[in-house]
């Protein structure tokens, strides 16, 4: 997990079966400073290695999309029990 963006560590438990999550984004704003909404709602958890936080929501905004996935993803990594230092 180490040097990998929160986004993709997420991605990649997803990959593995470790969790199944649905991702929603919206534009908000003006479209010369748009403002973008990021939401993860989590469906199923491996309960055997992470924190059970299957049906909960998470959301961040961020001015670009990709920075608000990862807050987002470091929110839900951070809920699943990871230790912060292995979230970059």
């Amino acid at each position: 997990m180490e040097g990998q963006r929160p986004y993709m560590t997420l991605h990649n438990m997803q990959q593995q079966r470790a969790i199944s999550y649905r991702e929603e984004r919206h534009e908000r704003g003006p479209r010369d400073a748009p403002e973008w909404e990021v939401w993860i709602h989590v469906a199923a958890v491996d309960t055997a290695r992470y924190r059970n936080i299957a049906t909960q929501s998470y959301w961040q905004r961020a001015g670009k999309v990709q920075q608000a996935k990862d807050m987002v993803a470091r929110q839900v990594l951070l809920a699943l029990g990871l230790n912060p230092s292995e979230i970059q």
